[in-house]
C-alpha cells in the first residue's frame, strides 16, 4: 500500500468511527419511553394503617377515634379498571359512659371506658389507569360496605345503669366512599396511601331523649356519623 494511501486511511478511520458514534442504535430508536407500566399480577394482600377522626355524635356516646389497624387483600377483576378488596379491621378506642336515670340533674358523666370497634367490609375500587402504573402511581377511588361493632365486654361503670339506659355500638351497617393512590415499587412490593369516608350508625338509648332541650335538637334513636380516615399500608403482589 503506498503511503498517501495509508495516510488517507488514517484520516478517513477516526472520521468513520465519530460519525457511526453519532448514529443511533435500532434499539434506541425502536423503543419509546412511556410513563406507563402494566401490573402483572393481578392479586395482592398486605396490612395498613390508618388514622380515623373522633365523631361522638349529637350525645358524644358513640366510640372515639384513634389508630386503626387492619388487613386487605384484592384482586384485579378482569383486565378492565375494576377491583375488588376485602377488608378487616380493628379500633382500640375509648368512649364516655353517661348515667341518664335523672333527668333533674341531667346526663352525669361516669367516665370513659375502652371500646374495641371491629369492621369488616367489601369495596370496589376503580383504577384510574387501569391494570398498569403512570410514573409508579395507581390512583383510584373506591366505595364499599360492610358490618361494624363494638367487642369490648360491659364497662365495670355501666353496673348502675339499667339495661335500657346503657349505650351500645352495632351490630351496624357500614358504607365507604373515598380514594387514594398505590406506589407500585419492585416486582412484588406495592404501598398504598388513601383517604376513606366511613359511615356508621350509633344507637342512642330512649332515656337520652328526655335530654333534647338541653342539646338544642330532638335526640334521635339512631344516628348516622361519618369519620374520615387516612392511612398507609404496604402489600405484596402474587
Amino acid at each position: 500500500m503506498r503511503p498517501s494511501s495509508i495516510l488517507r486511511s488514517l484520516v478517513l478511520l477516526p472520521l468513520f468511527a465519530a460519525l457511526l458514534a453519532l448514529v443511533p442504535e435500532e434499539s434506541e430508536s425502536q423503543t419509546i419511553p412511556s410513563p406507563y407500566r402494566f401490573i402483572e399480577e393481578q392479586h395482592d394482600f398486605g396490612f395498613f394503617v390508618s388514622y380515623l377522626s373522633e365523631n361522638r355524635g349529637m350525645v358524644s356516646a358513640a366510640p372515639g377515634g384513634g389508630a386503626l389497624y387492619g388487613a386487605r387483600f384484592g384482586t384485579q377483576l378482569g383486565s378492565g379498571v375494576f377491583a375488588f378488596d376485602g377488608t378487616t379491621w380493628l379500633l382500640p378506642t375509648k368512649r364516655i359512659v353517661w348515667d341518664p336515670s335523672d333527668p333533674t340533674e341531667g346526663l352525669v358523666n361516669l367516665g370513659e371506658t375502652t371500646s374495641l370497634v371491629a369492621g369488616l367490609d367489601a369495596r370496589l375500587r376503580f383504577n384510574l389507569a387501569g391494570p398498569r402504573t403512570w410514573n409508579g402511581l395507581s390512583p383510584f377511588v373506591l366505595m364499599g360496605a360492610g358490618l361494624t361493632g363494638d367487642l369490648s365486654p360491659r364497662s365495670d361503670l355501666e353496673e348502675v345503669l339499667l339495661s335500657e339506659e346503657r349505650f351500645s355500638f352495632g351490630p351496624s351497617a357500614l358504607g365507604l366512599v373515598g380514594g387514594g393512590t398505590h406506589f407500585v415499587r419492585g416486582e412484588r412490593l406495592t404501598l398504598r396511601l388513601d383517604s376513606v369516608l366511613h359511615i356508621w350508625k350509633a344507637g342512642i338509648p330512649r332515656p337520652f331523649q328526655v335530654f333534647s332541650e338541653e342539646f338544642g335538637a330532638e335526640v334521635p334513636e339512631d344516628e348516622w356519623l361519618g369519620v374520615w380516615s387516612i392511612g398507609l399500608g404496604a402489600s405484596f403482589r402474587f
